[in-house]
């Protein structure tokens, strides 16, 4: 049994036909890179898996257990906790402009938390009281993180002080705050100027060198995706169009399809 599980997920907008029934499957900490020419249900896909949007067909499994399934109803806390499995960075950072680096990782941990003392019996005093430990214990845990990413010293400031790189590797620590066991990333170096692509690129290198955590990176960056990848996935008109390792895909694929996009592409990222 794979560690993540996709089955014929299908997802309609309209009169069109984004996800046209994407199967596949990843081991535990493994890294797949999704890719492909824009338009062609990359980003939908991973928004269907962080139960962005809703798939109108399929089912998601990790480490055996049901995540989603369209046949089935889920209420809205269920939905919460499901999602927990997997964490997102989006390509636009999507960081709160009121809070520092450090809060802004720290904030999915107190919400957390403040959600579970609903449930206790404590007077004014002693939530107040509980309140005060919780954030004083996630923000350690927060800048634990921001040091991984190296931003220890910037955790006190606002985006707007921060390089669009620093932003994105903010959005990375805190997605990684709660502990995911999937981690996505979409096309988490689309928003940057070229010189600050490497060092976000650098980020995920390392958390894949230092963790087991498993990875689904949307991009256009082919070299980085051929480096970093486990398996690759091709998409075309919302299909998989191939599926495998590296080397299967960049370097043995005789699909036309495969081969056109990488000869123009990829030796165009590499001119």
């Amino acid at each position: 049994m794979a560690f993540l599980e996709v089955k014929n997920i299908r997802k309609t907008f309209g009169e069109t036909a984004v996800l046209k029934g994407i199967d596949f499957t990843l081991e535990e900490g493994e890294v797949l890179s999704i890719i492909g020419s824009s338009g062609n249900g990359k980003t939908t896909l991973l928004r269907v898996l962080n139960f962005l949007e809703r798939a109108d067909q399929g089912k998601v499994l990790v480490d055996g257990e049901v995540i989603f399934d369209s046949d089935q109803t889920m209420d809205e806390k269920t939905i919460r906790e499901k999602r927990l499995k997997l964490g997102m960075v989006f390509q636009n950072f999507n960081l709160f402009p009121q809070y520092t680096a450090l809060e802004n990782v720290a904030l999915a941990l107190n919400l957390r938390e403040e959600e579970g003392l609903k449930g206790e019996k404590l007077n004014f005093f002693q939530k107040r009281a509980k309140r005060k430990e919780i954030k004083e214990k996630n923000s350690q845990i927060a800048m634990d993180i921001l040091k991984k990413v190296g931003l220890e010293d910037k955790a006190n400031l606002y985006p707007c002080a921060l390089s669009g790189g620093q932003q994105q590797r903010v959005a990375i620590a805190r997605a990684m705050a709660l502990k995911p066991e999937i981690l996505c990333f979409d096309e988490p170096t689309s928003a940057l100027d070229p010189e600050l692509t490497g060092e976000v690129l650098k980020v995920i290198k390392e958390l894949k060198e230092t963790s087991n955590i498993t990875m689904i990176i949307v991009t256009h960056e082919m070299e980085f995706a051929k480096n970093i990848s486990d398996k690759v996935l091709f998409m075309a008109e919302g299909k998989v169009e191939a599926f495998g390792s590296p080397q299967e895909i960049f370097e043995e694929s005789n699909n036309p399809i495969v081969q056109a996009f990488l000869k123009r592409d990829w030796q165009g990222e590499q001119a």
